[in-house]
């Protein structure tokens, strides 16, 4: 077995700011929690294939589940938490109809933007969630089949106005998106937070039985294995907690024997390309990815932001021109640094000791600041990435296949021949 991956300290005290940051990573709002109640939620959009797959999941749940279940419909995301609908709907589709048969689930119906507005108003309709989930399933039987949804003008203006409550609740509770459960003030994406749902429920004796929620197999992948000299591309941003998880895996895997090619392209972070992130989306991540990186055994949680400034430096003495190993240990650690060390990435001092810890050469680094700030190559790798029909990041190619999100690593294990 591979020993736990150590990645070196700088050793240099932390900012102030960054132990503020981490005392909001480790919480969980307590007005959120005395607003939620003790009821299950889950925010589901009309139009949203990860929507379908938490409701074929929630019928498997409903027999087990002790405490009051309420399925509350929500329009599409606005523009400021889904900055790249085209994209981001394309993907959410493919990814749907990938992850379910994995959970042992129906491929979700693609439903017409025309009928979205008569789907949602019939669910409105619903009396509780089991009479939710009869709904749901008669209808997309039906669209299945060809045929048309209808509602009244009065049940559309009804829906219309229950949407617009259930996005308000959502928020006042610390959301923005669809297909994502909420208990007790604490929120779960879709299929990927389902073993820290069970735990919290498990936690209040509100499930019963120890069965897993979901028989998860990913043998069950609907992609043929890659071959084996195929480079692994990685789209990284220095701003992205995530990113920063994802390398870390990766560098874990790397040092179980996983896929020998790969090729790191770091790019600058979406607030930095004219993309906004609100704040109730910064909150969520925040605490989303110190759940995830306490599960996983990685630093997280002392956060010096490196937006602006940082974020340039970083790209600019990123070591391109090294091997594949040395630059993906530097998304590491320059992640560590401003992730869970608490680090500002503008002293020369902090970049001197990340670029040491990797083994590099200082003096050229400082060489390299001196010329001014380059983002070429960041630029490249995101036209690169739009070319592969992705937005955010951490993001993946591996020959023909695309994904994105650390959630999605799974899927690069099962294609690893």
């Amino acid at each position: 077995m591979t020993p736990p991956l150590t990645l070196p300290a700088a050793g240099l005290p932390p900012s102030f700011r960054s132990r503020i940051a981490e005392r909001i990573a480790a919480s969980r709002d307590p007005l959120a929690r005395l607003r939620a109640g003790h009821e299950l939620e889950l925010y589901y959009e009309a139009g949203d294939p990860h929507s379908q797959l938490c409701a074929a999941l929630a019928r498997k749940l409903l027999p087990r589940l002790d405490r009051p279940l309420r399925i509350r419909v929500v329009a599409a995301p606005d523009v400021a938490t889904y900055p790249e609908a085209e994209r981001q709907r394309s993907f959410a589709a493919s990814d749907a109809a990938r992850i379910a048969p994995c959970h042992g689930l129906r491929t979700p119906i693609a439903i017409p933007a025309g009928q979205q507005a008569a789907f949602a108003a019939r669910l409105c309709a619903a009396a509780d969630a089991e009479h939710f989930l009869q709904i749901e399933s008669e209808c997309l039987t039906a669209l299945a089949g060809g045929q048309s949804l209808s509602a009244d003008a009065a049940s559309l203006a009804g829906a219309e106005r229950m949407l617009a409550a259930n996005a308000v609740r959502r928020f006042k509770l610390g959301h923005y998106l669809p297909a994502m459960w909420q208990y007790r003030g604490e929120w779960f994406w879709a299929l990927d937070r389902l073993d820290l749902l069970q735990a919290r429920l498990d936690a209040d004796h509100a499930l019963q039985g120890q069965a897993p929620l979901t028989n998860f197999d990913p043998g069950r992948l609907p992609v043929s294995p890659a071959a084996a000299d195929t480079p692994l591309e990685f789209w990284y941003s220095f701003r992205s907690p995530y990113s920063y998880l994802a390398a870390v895996e990766l560098l874990r895997r790397r040092a179980r024997g996983a896929r020998a090619s790969l090729q790191v392209r770091p790019v600058l972070p979406m607030v930095m390309r004219g993309l906004p992130v609100p704040r109730i989306k910064r909150l969520y991540i925040v605490r989303d990815v110190k759940r995830c990186a306490d599960t996983l055994g990685i630093a997280f949680g002392r956060i010096h932001d490196p937006v602006g400034d940082g974020v340039l430096r970083l790209l600019t003495v990123h070591p391109h021109d090294a091997d594949a190993d040395t630059q993906l240990r530097y998304c590491a650690i320059a992640g560590q640094t401003v992730w869970a060390e608490g680090l500002d990435a503008t002293r020369d001092d902090v970049l001197r000791s990340v670029i040491e810890r990797c083994g590099l050469d200082w003096p050229q680094a400082r060489e390299k600041l001196a010329a001014g700030v380059d983002t070429r190559a960041a630029e490249t790798h995101r036209e690169a990435l739009f070319a592969a029909g992705l937005w955010g990041v951490p993001s993946f190619r591996l020959g023909g296949f695309t994904t994105w999100g650390r959630d999605r690593l799974w899927m690069l294990d099962a294609l690893d021949p």
